[in-house]
């Protein structure tokens, strides 16, 4: 799916998912692939850097659009992880510059989806890892809020990713995909897709629900992970893939 003009779009900034379950719970769905150096494209808070040495990069760089939370992820004072804000579409390094590519919900906010991916393509070494996270419609509802006019929820929104594109995009925030077409977004600049996977919500910041419903889903998440069909439904959708040369 393409942008919409850049005259008519805005992208919504997005918010840190790194919460304390929820980071672990997405690094270890690709961190076999975690090694040498990564770049943390739309890093927010620097909130999963720490988390990516862990698994075994050994230097990070994060980049952000916003300043303010450049300025939070260097708070955190992690070793071995830098981060920069970043001003434009074009990203401060070389071509060849990094082993992996980490783009957590970041790909439904850029404005243009085709310039993103080449310039992380770009960036990226021949044969490095590229993982991009980014909302799957085949769930259920839509988290980013909705406008209608001059109406406006930040609620989350049942069953607008189901509606037809040209329905349900004037009234997002942000851009949601179909497993099938996040890949191809990716394939289409110039990436080798090795792997689709699915991302469930961990639900540990929202203290209206019950924590009795809430620690019995997480014991089971695993399951739902797996579920054959049911596992297609999970809130974001796991794109794994290489540079081809």
């Amino acid at each position: 799916m393409k942008a919409p003009p850049a005259e008519r779009w805005t992208p919504h900034p997005g918010a840190s998912t790194a919460h304390e379950q929820n980071v672990p719970y997405r690094v270890a769905k690709f961190a076999e692939c975690v090694r040498g150096s990564w770049l943390d494209f739309g890093c927010a808070d620097g909130g999963y850097a720490a988390e990516l040495l862990a698994a075994g990069a050994e230097q990070v760089t994060g980049v952000d659009v916003r300043p303010e939370r450049i300025a939070e992820a260097r708070a955190r004072g992690i070793s071995a992880a830098t981060f920069q804000a970043l001003d434009g579409e074009s990203l401060p390094f070389d071509a060849d510059s990094f082993d992996g590519a980490f783009v957590n919900e970041v790909m439904e906010h850029v404005v243009d989806e085709e310039t993103a991916l080449g310039e992380l393509r770009r960036v990226l070494r021949p044969g490095g890892m590229l993982v991009v996270i980014s909302p799957n419609r085949w769930f259920p509802f839509e988290g980013h809020g909705i406008r209608i006019g001059a109406w406006r929820s930040s609620a989350p929104t049942p069953f607008v990713p189901w509606l037809p594109t040209r329905v349900s995009q004037p009234m997002m925030e942000a851009r949601n995909y179909w497993p099938g077409e996040l890949a191809g977004l990716v394939r289409e600049a110039g990436f080798d897709v090795e792997r689709i996977g699915f991302v469930w919500p961990v639900f540990e910041q929202y203290a209206w629900l019950p924590s009795r419903w809430s620690d019995w889903y997480r014991e089971r998440i695993a399951w739902f992970d797996s579920a054959p069909v049911i596992r297609r439904f999970g809130v974001s959708t796991l794109v794994l893939a290489r540079r081809a040369p």
